[in-house]
């Protein structure tokens, strides 16, 4: 059972839940619930009990040394794959494009997940497909760049399986708007728009009846919340004490680590829509 402990995944960088979450991954397949083993797209076709993947990447387009390519993973139904934070269980994906030719940057952007109902809890993922935006930056813009990904994720059925995924798209150097532009566009608009602090966000600060938690306070009435910290943290699922103010609890952190100048990604789901802060608490723990 190699994955995820070979020499090369141990160079890749790892998601800030990804030790809590693949313990959880790891121990539930030990107790017989799940099944680990290394899987190609292809593999396991003949296999019922398997759930089935494919991931292609789209092509978008490019204008002047800028571009847009699509990581479309299609999934049978009722199979999931994670959020860059998975939630209480699972594997976030990890994409490595070091194969690719003439590419100065490729930024995935993450649509915002479902919070779905696990055996373990509660994950953040996608179910049956999801495409992740990716803009494309060419080292040289009158050349085209050829994308190469390497795609380690993992998908869930009635069984758990982590998947190695290879697919590549050339963007040519011209100006062009590709056959998925409209399939990526649409996918970009469910991204969560930037916010600075204080555009929704009131406070965060330390729960003064407990100090593994925080209380945050926002402007309008949220449906949900996602808090992630640094590699080391893990914050559970925000808990509403009214419809503008939740507590989150923080069930992992370094030891000795405090809460002084910890930073943190925060997004904001309201009945209108999602947005995404970052923030870094000041000496006290808080944030006004």
């Amino acid at each position: 059972m190699p994955w995820p402990y070979d020499s090369e995944m141990s160079k890749l960088p790892i998601s800030n839940a990804l030790g809590h979450c693949l313990r959880t991954f790891i121990v539930t397949a030990l107790s017989g619930l799940l099944l680990i083993s290394t899987v190609d797209r292809a593999a396991n076709a003949n296999n019922l009990s398997m759930p089935q993947s494919q991931m292609i990447l789209l092509e978008g387009g490019m204008t002047d040394g800028k571009g847009l390519a699509g990581i479309d993973i299609r999934m049978e139904p009722h199979v999931k794959t994670y959020w860059r934070m998975p939630g209480d269980s699972g594997l976030p994906p990890i994409f490595d494009w070091s194969g690719s030719d003439n590419l100065a940057e490729a930024k995935v952007l993450w649509p915002l997940p479902q919070r779905i109902a696990d055996p373990a809890g509660s994950i953040l993922g996608y179910d049956t497909e999801i495409i992740f935006p990716v803009r494309v930056t060419a080292s040289d813009q009158t050349k085209p760049v050829h994308l190469v990904l390497k795609l380690d994720y993992a998908v869930c059925g009635s069984l758990c399986v982590p998947v190695t995924g290879h697919a590549e798209v050339v963007l040519a150097a011209k100006p062009y708007q590709g056959p998925d532009f409209a399939r990526i566009n649409d996918m970009i608009a469910d991204v969560p728009a930037s916010m600075p602090f204080g555009a929704q966000l009131v406070s965060v600060m330390p729960d003064p009846a407990n100090a593994d938690a925080l209380l945050i306070e926002t402007k309008q009435p949220l449906i949900d919340l996602f808090v992630e910290g640094p590699d080391g943290w893990y914050i559970g699922d925000g808990k509403a004490i009214s419809p503008t103010v939740w507590r989150v609890m923080i069930l992992q952190k370094p030891t000795k680590a405090a809460i002084a100048n910890l930073n943190l990604t925060l997004t904001l789901v309201s009945l209108a829509s999602a947005t995404e802060t970052s923030v870094t608490l000041d000496a006290s723990g808080s944030i006004r």
